[in-house]
């Protein structure tokens, strides 16, 4: 069963980075039009209207860089109540970190919208030196004393780091206030981890989307886990679905990511688990508000 117009007020994306400069003027973005995608024009408040007409009642916003955190507490303080903010250095970027840049995260992070501190952990996709996995490793462990002092949740990156990352969370698992493990692509035994050990929940978004090659797992991994452990989210502008054959290569490159995609996604874990998507709707809407206590902001 599609989702239509009417059904509203019913979606949270727990990941987009809107204060993205991608984001910035006029830019081209993905709309999801019944069973399709098409591509359109507009600016940051054109899209957040259009996500709020669509029923995307509030958003998540992580860190990506240190100075980024500026920008979304601006954008959150703008849309109080659809922007939640969460702070902190994401992986591949606190390589370029100074010692200073600690001081910098802790004093953002005092702002009293943050609701988690995020994206952290670990990303091995791309070569790294062995003093880069060194320092994301520092600076994860940091995130998780700076979220256990704050008792906040986690919003964690993990990219072909699982082995590493999972250590460094069991070890630490007394300061863990839960939280979710965005972008998940990894196999149901991996989940399982996260989850039901771990007690964090799973971001699922455009991923489940792509071709099977890269989907297949995944799919798995949303058919063998409990409901309560799946959130929505788009991590636009980023992580589109697989092109449709009515747009052409460069276009879709080109094109935003956002929460305009949402209802494919809800959609898909309905058909994965037989649920009705009415249900997926409410049960990822109900863990996005427990874990990250938005109905206490």
């Amino acid at each position: 069963m599609l989702i239509e117009k009417g059904n509203i007020d019913i979606m949270i994306d727990s990941h987009i980075h809107l204060s993205d400069k991608r984001y910035n003027q006029n830019f081209p973005f993905v709309k999801r039009v019944n069973e399709t995608y098409t591509i359109e024009y507009g600016n940051r408040d054109q899209l957040i209207l259009l996500a709020k007409e669509a029923g995307v009642t509030c958003c998540i916003e992580p860190a990506i860089d240190v100075d980024s955190n500026r920008l979304l507490l601006n954008l959150a303080a703008k849309y109080p109540g659809f922007v939640y903010p969460a702070v902190g250095n994401h992986p591949t970027r606190c390589i370029q970190s100074h010692i200073r840049d600690f001081r910098r995260v802790k004093e953002f992070a005092s702002n009293k919208n943050v609701i988690a501190i995020g994206e952290t952990g670990l990303d091995y996709h791309y070569e790294r030196k062995e003093q880069h996995r060194i320092r994301q490793k520092i600076w994860f462990r940091w995130q998780i004393g700076l979220a256990d002092k704050l008792r906040l949740p986690l919003i964690l990156h993990i990219r072909m780091a699982h082995d590493d990352a999972i250590k460094i969370l069991r070890k630490n698992r007394a300061k863990l206030h839960g939280g979710v493990c965005h972008c998940f692509v990894g196999d149901a035994s991996v989940a399982r981890i996260y989850t039901e050990e771990l007690g964090l929940c799973l971001g699922i978004g455009g991923s489940l989307l792509m071709r099977p090659k890269i989907s297949e797992p995944l799919c798995e991994a949303v058919k063998e886990t409990p409901a309560k452990y799946l959130l929505l989210e788009t991590d636009g502008p980023f992580v589109k679905p697989m092109r449709p054959e009515n747009i052409i290569r460069k276009k879709w490159e080109k094109a935003r990511n956002t929460s305009l995609i949402l209802p494919s996604v809800a959609n898909r874990i309905a058909e994965l688990k037989n649920l009705p998507v009415e249900d997926v709707l409410r049960i990822t809407e109900e863990n996005t508000k427990r874990v990250f206590s938005l109905g206490q902001v």
